[in-house]
């Protein structure tokens, strides 16, 4: 009579002698939390012959009896377990229920299983794209190539531990790709095998990652230490992939191409693959429709003081931190608490691109990406004077780029003139690409002085101060672009010679009327009689 085994889906509490076989498909060790070089825990995802899946945990005291006995993908039968109610699997990302090995647990090794290994379940890449909801902890396996990959970079978590992250970017035999970023031990898990110069294809699997989304694009990433990448051709999933890869494709010289780090959120992909519409600003203006669009223009002015393009943020997200409590900060978001605050960017400008202005908010990630540099590196260097923001601000000035920004309904009625940025793109050949038609062959915007000429010199058009009919530009609508800026201090890149004049009434707002020169002198604007 053969012996009877429990399934995995009828597990509950009130009962100790479970008798299960099953296959282990995930295996992992916790370090002592006393003591990181020790053990502290073995912990499991079993499977039974119904593809049904349960969590266990094998206790400290345990760990050294069973460490070499469980091995990854092998059938055993398990029995005599302690089962702990979670309530709820988001705690594992498994299930609900867990196994607690206790020493009263019998574990035998099968030489010969009884039923056939499915350990992963893959999720299509496409679909991925397109799903209207993503369930945070819907934990699930991808195969692919990798195709891409960004440097790894170092970080340190809330707990003060210090960690990797890595982005690669994974291919299915459809051409479908998607952004993946890695976490702690799956980075030293993949980081030897990628090497530029390979001519074999990196075939991967990325078990037990979830999927996130952040302003319409779908990625994934690792899980703690649930999630495992899986370089190993001897699975058969991972050896059927690769034939149906040779056999329907060319021979490429290089395997896997180097990603700059903004590769998975500056919108390339998105503007490349024709899904992107580039508008123009006064497309924008005159819009009755929410949602986000893409524009192209040139920071021509930035609406910052020294102080104010920046602020304190908790280092976990990115909620505003307010006063310290004692000598640490606490955020009201997350509850995360920290000795200092970190600095994030947010900087208000004004863009240009020949059909109108704009005024945009840009964050943290955006900012950086065109400065070049973190905010608390800014502020390290911080070389501004008195009342003036600090010079690497301007490194994004005088440029073309390419701005997703967020149409709300506030703007549309008007009672809201600040456009929030959510993605920006700089690549010189994809901006040129995109530009719209309307826009003029040149939209940045670069102010001369001449000599003994009341003129300003704007995208190729020379035009008279004096003459307040001119179709390009007058000086009352230079005088309503400027006041729309609500300026706080001077704008500092007007052809490296000319500012605007820091006179600032009791609302800190700039007085108009006027441009100064660096060295003190004024250019007085002269209108025409009709406008006195």
């Amino acid at each position: 009579m053969d012996e009877h085994f429990d399934l995995v889906s009828d597990v509950n509490a009130k009962k100790l002698a479970w008798n299960f076989k099953v296959f282990v498909i995930r295996v992992w060790t916790t370090p002592n939390k006393f003591n990181v070089n020790e053990i502290g825990s073995i912990e499991m995802v079993l499977q039974d012959k119904q593809g049904g899946r349960i969590y266990a945990t094998i206790p400290r005291s345990l760990a050294k009896k069973y460490i070499s006995v469980i091995l990854e993908f092998h059938m055993y039968t398990m029995s005599n377990f302690i089962v702990v109610d979670n309530m709820t699997k988001k705690k594992n990302g498994v299930s609900r229920w867990v196994l607690v090995f206790s020493h009263r647990t019998r574990v035998e090794h099968i030489e010969n299983p009884t039923f056939p290994l499915e350990a992963f379940r893959f999720r299509n890449l496409a679909e991925m794209h397109t799903v209207e909801k993503v369930e945070d902890l819907e934990l699930f396996d991808i195969i692919g190539e990798i195709v891409g990959k960004e440097d790894p970079r170092e970080l340190v978590t809330s707990k003060g531990i210090e960690t990797k992250r890595l982005v690669v970017i994974v291919e299915d035999l459809e051409k479908n790709r998607l952004s993946c970023t890695l976490f702690g031990e799956t980075v030293d898990q993949i980081l030897p095998h990628l090497d530029e110069d390979r001519l074999e294809p990196l075939i991967v699997i990325l078990q037990y990652f979830k999927a996130t989304r952040w302003n319409g694009k779908t990625s994934v990433q690792s899980h703690f230490e649930l999630s495992k990448v899986h370089v190993n051709p001897e699975l058969k999933e991972v050896m059927s992939f690769k034939k149906s890869l040779m056999s329907g494709s060319e021979s490429t010289s290089v395997r896997i191409s180097h990603q700059s780090t903004q590769s998975s959120w500056v919108g390339t992909d998105e503007l490349n693959n024709g899904t992107a519409i580039v508008k123009t600003i006064e497309q924008v203006l005159k819009s009755v429709e929410e949602g986000p669009t893409w524009i192209a223009g040139t920071i021509v002015s930035i609406n910052a003081g020294k102080d104010d393009w920046f602020y304190k943020a908790c280092r976990r997200c990115p909620k505003k931190v307010e006063t310290p409590i004692g000598n640490r900060y606490e955020c009201a978001k997350c509850g995360h608490t920290h000795g200092c605050a970190a600095l994030r960017y947010k900087v208000e400008v004004m863009v240009f691109d020949g059909t109108g202005s704009i005024t945009l908010l840009l964050w943290d990630r955006e900012t950086n990406q065109l400065c070049g540099k973190a905010a608390e590196k800014i502020v390290e260097e911080d070389d501004a004077k008195e009342d003036e923001y600090p010079k690497s601000l301007d490194n994004m000035m005088d440029r073309m780029v390419l701005f997703k920004i967020n149409v709300k309904s506030g703007n549309i009625k008007h009672y809201d003139q600040i456009y929030t940025v959510m993605k920006v793109c700089d690549d010189e050949e994809t901006v040129a690409k995109n530009k719209p038609q309307q826009m003029d062959v040149s939209t940045s915007m670069n102010i001369t002085e001449n000599r003994g000429s009341n003129t300003l010199e704007m995208s190729g058009h020379v035009v008279n101060l004096k003459n307040d009919n001119d179709p390009q530009l007058t000086v009352d609508s230079m005088e309503a672009c400027v006041e729309s800026l609500k300026y706080k201090t001077p704008a500092k890149r007007i052809a490296g010679s000319l500012k605007y004049g820091s006179v600032v009434d009791e609302e800190c707002q700039l007085s108009t009327n006027r441009f100064t020169r660096k060295g003190g002198k004024k250019l007085k604007s002269q209108t025409s009689e009709a406008d006195n």
